[in-house]
């Protein structure tokens, strides 16, 4: 397996522990053993992600533990004691108030996911899910965090309604005249 390859996480096979999920990433010819991941959301879309990776973890290796979620919560969702930080193994505490002091800040994403050891990142939807910013970061962070979601080039790509189009066209997808 070679290390130049730019889809490769931190946390490969060679450097990852041994671990249940290692010996399924390398039985089925994966690069990265993703067993942390943080969770840059909150409310439904972080339950939703918690519940169906359990599911799976469950359901494939016997142990609905096996991946470990680390979130981000806000004083207010702490204060409402919400179900996502019940459901996940660990929570760090960021800044309140509008989104882009926590849950679209790619600059304090990046930061938690180092400090906690996470070796991917989930953003669900809104909030920071769709900068491109985000999975470039990571990518580039000491750690090599993998970006669970599309490559910034794809988001800057289809975000775009003109080279979204573009995009389509090349691709043969029926599409509406240019207005």
């Amino acid at each position: 397996m070679t290390t130049k390859n730019k889809k490769l996480g931190g946390n490969t096979i060679d450097t990852a522990t041994n671990h249940t999920v290692r010996d399924f990433v390398k039985d089925h010819g994966g690069h990265t053993v993703i067993t942390r991941v943080l969770i840059a959301n909150n409310g439904i879309a972080a339950v939703k992600e918690i519940r169906s990776v359990r599911q799976w973890a469950y359901a494939t290796f016997g142990d609905e533990r096996a991946i470990e979620f680390v979130v981000m919560a806000t004083p207010e969702d702490l204060k409402v004691n919400a179900e996502y930080i019940r459901m996940a193994d660990q929570y760090v505490e960021v800044p309140g108030g509008t989104n882009n002091n926590n849950y679209a800040n790619v600059e304090l994403i990046v930061d938690v996911a180092e400090r906690t050891g996470a070796h991917a990142v989930w953003a669900g939807w809104g909030h920071a899910s769709e900068n491109p910013l985000l999975p470039e970061s990571l990518r580039a962070s000491k750690s090599k965090i993998v970006f669970i979601g599309p490559p910034g080039s794809a988001m800057r790509s289809l975000g775009d309604k003109i080279s979204s189009t573009i995009v389509a066209q090349h691709a043969q997808v029926p599409t509406m005249p240019w207005s």
